[in-house]
């Protein structure tokens, strides 16, 4: 998008991107031209965009877009730079919510046979105890 912005709008960006955009964004992609084309100054267009998941930095970027096409081109390259600082961001959590869960993952590996073999050694005291107590009253009763 940063690229395609530099010699277009908005608009026109978003339209050729298109053609480069992951087969999952072509729909939202679509419909966001759609709502544009209807309503091309409306905040709402831009926002919709990919509301059914929860995920804010969507908002937050197209109302950076939104504000870019608002303002023209006057302070387009900050705005852009500001866009692509936060996509990375978005990169960033979401890498470190794959390595957390990654983790986790790894963490469980090592607690359940210590969980196993917690459970084990408390069948075995048990079993232990009930043996050694049968031994005592056996002794405690000649």
């Amino acid at each position: 998008m940063a690229l395609l912005m530099q010699h277009s709008n908005v608009q026109v960006s978003i339209a050729k991107s298109l053609d480069g955009a992951p087969k999952i964004l072509v729909p939202e992609i679509n419909a966001l031209l759609q709502r544009l084309k209807e309503q091309p100054k409306a905040l709402s267009s831009y926002t919709d965009f990919c509301k059914n998941f929860d995920i804010p930095e969507t908002t937050s970027c197209m109302k950076m877009l939104y504000a870019i096409s608002e303002s023209g081109t006057g302070d387009a390259k900050v705005q852009i730079q500001n866009l692509l600082v936060q996509v990375q961001e978005m990169r960033n959590r979401a890498a470190e919510r794959r390595n957390k869960s990654s983790a986790f993952q790894v963490k469980m590996l090592y607690s359940y046979p210590v969980f196993g073999a917690s459970i084990k050694l408390l069948g075995d005291l048990v079993v232990g105890m009930m043996f050694l107590f049968e031994m005592l009253s056996e002794a405690g009763g000649m």
